[in-house]
């Protein structure tokens, strides 16, 4: 009897290990200390601005591309773009100051770029901010998702102070 509870605690014990292994591969979020990292997709990992070592925690984790959204002076703790092309990935920039730089044209820009790119991709500002705004943006005014859906997204996203500025554009497009 002792054998068979001691297989059986085996056997669950495998289980969680194995189940919290897979978990752990698909969401890179708790290996970053960018701000408010989070999986978005199994495409997209958001938040904010990655330190050099998370920039190599995606790169060894299969991620392929970094999106940056911050204005192009707003960051020069190190070159971001010298370091991912080191690592083997694209760097993208859209440069995204604030709510004056939330256009259709920049939209139209980052859908493109998300569209094209079926590759693990970590989007990035300074908090998540920018980018919870555009994916917002980009769910409601290309994908076709409702005011609801697309402000969702976006808070999954980053969303937070944009939020009155995105839903303006919004009202503008419908």
């Amino acid at each position: 009897m002792t054998l068979f509870l001691k297989h059986k605690a085996m056997l669950i014990l495998m289980f969680f290990l194995t189940f919290n292994a897979f978990a752990q591969t698909n969401d890179l979020s708790h290996l970053l200390s960018a701000k408010n990292t989070q999986k978005l997709t199994e495409r997209f990992i958001v938040g904010g601005q990655p330190s050099l070592k998370d920039l190599s925690v995606l790169s060894e984790n299969g991620v392929t591309t970094i999106i940056n959204l911050r204005a192009q002076n707003e960051f020069i703790e190190f070159d971001e773009q010298a370091k991912t092309k080191a690592l083997g990935m694209t760097y993208i920039s859209i440069p995204i100051a604030g709510a004056v730089d939330l256009t259709t044209e920049n939209v139209t820009k980052f859908s493109k770029i998300i569209n094209q790119n079926n590759n693990k991709t970590f989007v990035h500002c300074a908090s998540g901010n920018r980018v919870g705004a555009m994916f917002a943006l980009d769910a409601y005014l290309n994908k076709r998702n409702t005011l609801d859906e697309a402000i969702s997204i976006g808070k999954k996203a980053g969303l937070t102070r944009l939020e009155t500025k995105v839903r303006a554009i919004i009202d503008k497009n419908k």
